[in-house]
């Protein structure tokens, strides 16, 4: 019985000792002698014997163990990782090294400190793999490349709020079509941060693609509530009310937020754009006068109120074009509303000129109004500038 009590003890020590030999070995390999195959070799006997029941007696020798098999596997991944069927890159490799430094941090032993310093390295390799399957248009690995950078930046060794790749988890879910996971990501930042527009935004498009409509109103509220000078949440607000058809509640939104910051240009231009849709054109116009008297540099105000006269042309332009060359009358007649609007339209868009001496789009619609008004030198002035702005 001794012998056999002996003999087990023997087989015991000499596991524990070849164990260590082995990462003794791999160790070498990696610092001393930059083998990287070599290293990989004995770290994955000696992870084998741990696996298989198999222990370091000391905490500072299975420390050591855990964060030299995530450099191990950390170095293979960033020198020569494994590719896949398709020929894409596997980050199996980081997975191990990344969990390994995880188990070492979570030990806070000899080598720990250590490993906490290779974390944010791998979170960073996740980060940029991410991206690089968001140019391929592979949304969900990157959606959960995200997730791999936020669980490492959020460990306790780390304890780091990451809303920028949480951000970036919840744009990914959107375009892989997991809105309800979108939706997720987007309360967690709204919760951390509820001033952030586009964390609402990601919200309220999250509900939209849910057809939720309660949700969306709700989140849309609370996007008003907590961002109210967010034009692209006013928008988000119009634009759900105008698919609603619900116009009373629209406008009496509208004219809440107007109330309740009269001094915001952007408020002002989007009641006119409501206005407008509504068919009240005086009421848009007066809107957005309203928003340039507040601030006159407001290309989009003035851009909006020459398109409310250049639109009401396109019924005048086409009931001309149905004449008979004998309506000379009528002809004139429509000719002369049409020119009428024409000028009106001409200062607000002269003024986007100023603003914007490069706009293409503004360029044209002064070449072809000064046409029109018979203004042939403005006209060939445009002309140049369009030509020179499209050879560019």
């Amino acid at each position: 019985m001794k012998k056999i009590i002996y003999l087990i003890l023997l087989c015991i020590f000499m596991n524990g000792w070849a164990q260590k030999m082995e990462l003794t070995s791999a160790v070498i390999a990696l610092d001393n002698h930059k083998n990287l195959e070599d290293a990989k070799k004995y770290i994955d006997i000696a992870n084998e014997k741990l696996q298989a029941g198999a222990s370091f007696k000391k905490a500072k020798m299975l420390s050591k163990f855990h964060h030299y098999m995530g450099l191990v596997y950390l170095k293979t991944f960033q020198s020569n990782p494994a590719k896949l069927s398709d020929g894409s890159i596997s980050f199996s490799d980081l997975d191990i090294a990344t969990q390994s430094f995880l188990v070492d941090a979570s030990l806070n032993a000899n080598y720990s400190k250590k490993s906490i310093a290779q974390l944010p390295v791998c979170a960073f390799l996740y980060q940029d793999g991410a991206y690089k399957d968001y140019e391929s248009q592979k949304y969900e690995l990157a959606l959960n490349k995200f997730i791999n950078a936020i669980e490492i930046n959020s460990s306790k060794s780390i304890n780091k709020i990451d809303t920028f790749n949480m951000y970036n988890a919840a744009l990914m879910a959107y375009q892989a079509g997991d809105y309800a996971q979108s939706a997720e990501w987007s309360n967690q930042l709204i919760k951390i941060d509820s001033n952030d527009s586009r964390f609402h935004l990601r919200l309220i498009n999250a509900y939209s693609e849910l057809g939720d409509l309660e949700l969306q109103l709700e989140a849309i509220k609370n996007g008003r509530k907590n961002v109210p000078q967010s034009k692209d949440i006013i928008f988000a607000e119009v634009n759900y009310y105008l698919s609603s058809g619900d116009n009373k509640l629209l406008l009496s939104s509208l004219d809440e937020a107007v109330k309740s910051d009269a001094s915001n240009p952007i408020l002002h231009l989007v009641l006119g754009n409501t206005y407008n849709q509504l068919g009240d054109f005086d009421k848009a116009k007066e809107s957005f006068k309203k928003a340039i008297a507040l601030d006159s540099s407001y290309f989009d105000a003035y851009n909006n109120l020459a398109s409310l006269y250049l639109d009401q042309t396109s019924d005048l332009i086409e009931k001309k074009n149905a004449l008979t060359y004998k309506q000379k009358k009528q002809f004139e007649n429509y000719k002369n509303q049409i020119n009428d609007l024409y000028a009106l339209a001409l200062p607000y868009l002269e003024m986007c000129h100023q603003l914007d001496s490069e706009n293409i789009g503004v360029i044209s619609a002064l070449k072809e109004i000064y046409y029109k008004l018979d203004n042939s030198k403005k006209s060939i002035e445009m002309k140049k500038l369009e030509d020179a702005l499209k050879s560019n």
